[in-house]
């Protein structure tokens, strides 16, 4: 019996989706991190035929990759843990239709809040203001399930900075804080599987 209503329920998602979903007004969206586990969520509503808004929040994400070093590379620094949460605020337009497949421009705003403490006692509690803009394909099925693919450039700008440096602080977490902490531009993207509906 189990087995039946496994099959019954796959098949009106994967082939009865006209009956099932409007697929014209609410995407359910995640952008999956299979190495630090800190997924993306989003819920994007269309509010013209060609263009969508949306939330994406993060919250109390304790395994954040780190934005990349001043030379690009993605060095984690071991001694120090990170808390982040953060809400973006996407608009997205794509000309080919909101839930269509095509290319698509997206701009997003938001603000964010990383807590750092290091293993000497250091501390560091940051918040910016967050504005991007990414450039991305969207494919998308008649059951609704689609991905988007995105990249482009984020802009953190430091609105409020609490941070104390202990005195037995190692200068490389010192300098790592301060690169965490300030004002910088880098680049984004990803890849979101979601759902029409």
């Amino acid at each position: 019996m189990k087995i039946f209503k496994c099959l019954l329920v796959s098949s009106l998602i994967f082939f009865q989706a006209s009956i099932c979903f409007a697929q014209d007004s609410i995407n359910v969206s995640v952008g999956p991190d299979p190495t630090t586990h800190c997924h993306q969520y989003r819920v994007d509503v269309n509010i013209t035929k060609n263009s969508t808004l949306g939330v994406m929040p993060s919250y109390n994400c304790t395994d954040r990759p780190d934005r990349p070093n001043n030379d690009g590379s993605m060095e984690i620094n071991n001694q120090v843990t990170n808390i982040f949460n953060r809400i973006l605020i996407p608009w997205r337009y794509s000309p080919y239709g909101a839930f269509n497949n095509g290319y698509f421009v997206e701009a997003l705003v938001g603000v964010e809040k990383s807590e750092y403490k290091s293993v000497a006692g250091s501390s560091a509690n940051v918040s910016f203001i967050d504005t991007g803009v990414w450039l991305g394909y969207q494919w998308f099925w008649h059951n609704g399930l689609n991905i988007s693919a995105v990249a482009g450039v984020a802009h953190l700008t430091t609105i409020s900075l609490d941070k104390s440096i202990s005195p037995t602080e190692s200068s490389d977490v010192s300098d790592y804080l301060d690169q965490q902490t300030s004002t910088n531009t880098h680049m984004a993207g990803g890849v979101f599987f979601g759902w029409a509906f």
